[in-house]
């Protein structure tokens, strides 16, 4: 072999050698998902391909965690655990507050930014108006991280001069969304709080029937959940992440779990009201 050939065999192998490591080159882009499926591991089924699709689209490796609770998402966005937060809106909040977090994107589900936070009573309880007839009665809430199923619940009661812990019966905190319309449905609890697009994807699902439970309360439409991103976040980076998501193609839309349609750019006005909710209730300090 010529000392040409060993050249040209040297430069090859190097070339080989090269490309994986350009790939472990690539930033990683550390994203976080709140509990939104009825388990975690539906959370990140249905997810993970539309965020590969984005981490492609701003060339970066995809780091996909999922919390527990809509309170854990918010505090690792907050404490820049992670980059990227796709998370409730009152958990936006917190982490706006606590960590300087900048909103992204809100999500649209039926081609609107908009949901509702319901109140759902087991079957066979008649619950004609609205807390007055749910004295006594037994409530399940959510996680205090969560939207619909604590603060808007929370805030609505107390406005009428209720406290929760003792108007109703028995009261609890900290159940899934899935594990709140369950124990509905099994009648182990006569109340509980959760959010319209989630009962509906369960219907759909046929986890359970529209018959299952009842809506006995709705609040006034809500800003969507939304995407987030830490406060160290590069912002040229924050914007890739926002236009990636925003600028989805009809095929990788396709990716989207029901009833979600896609994302648009977002600022932080629309989720202001949610934020005098907080600080009403205590919950965030007043500035």
């Amino acid at each position: 072999m010529t000392l040409i050939d060993r050249r040209l065999l040297l430069a090859a192998a190097g070339a080989t050698l090269a490309a994986p490591a350009l790939a472990q080159g690539r930033p990683t882009l550390k994203i976080g998902l709140g509990p939104q499926q009825p388990t975690q591991a539906d959370t990140r089924r249905v997810w993970e391909p539309v965020y590969k699709a984005v981490a492609e689209k701003v060339g970066a490796n995809l780091e996909l965690q999922v919390a527990n609770d809509w309170a854990g998402i918010a505090t690792a966005l907050a404490n820049e655990q992670i980059d990227v937060a796709q998370m409730g809106p009152w958990g936006y909040i917190l982490a706006k507050v606590r960590g300087e977090a900048r909103i992204i994107n809100t999500m649209l589900v039926n081609g609107i930014p908009t949901y509702k936070a319901i109140i759902v009573a087991r079957p066979g309880l008649t619950v004609a108006k609205f807390p007055e007839d749910a004295r006594g009665k037994s409530m399940q809430m959510l996680d205090v991280g969560s939207t619909s199923g604590w603060l808007v619940p929370t805030h609505f009661l107390r406005s009428k001069g209720i406290e929760p812990k003792s108007f109703f019966g028995r009261y609890a905190e900290g159940a899934s969304a899935a594990a709140a319309q369950m124990a509905t449905v099994n009648g182990q609890v006569d109340l509980a709080t959760g959010w319209d697009t989630h009962r509906n994807t369960m219907i759909r699902n046929g986890t359970i029937q529209p018959t299952s439970n009842t809506v006995v309360w709705e609040s006034d439409p809500l800003p969507n959940e939304c995407v987030v991103v830490s406060k160290s976040f590069p912002q040229d980076r924050a914007a890739a992440v926002g236009a990636a998501l925003a600028g989805l193609s009809d095929d990788e839309k396709k990716l989207l779990p029901w009833p979600y349609t896609g994302f648009v750019p977002a600022t932080h006005q629309p989720y202001e009201g949610l934020e005098k909710m907080g600080r009403d209730l205590g919950a965030i300090r007043t500035s």
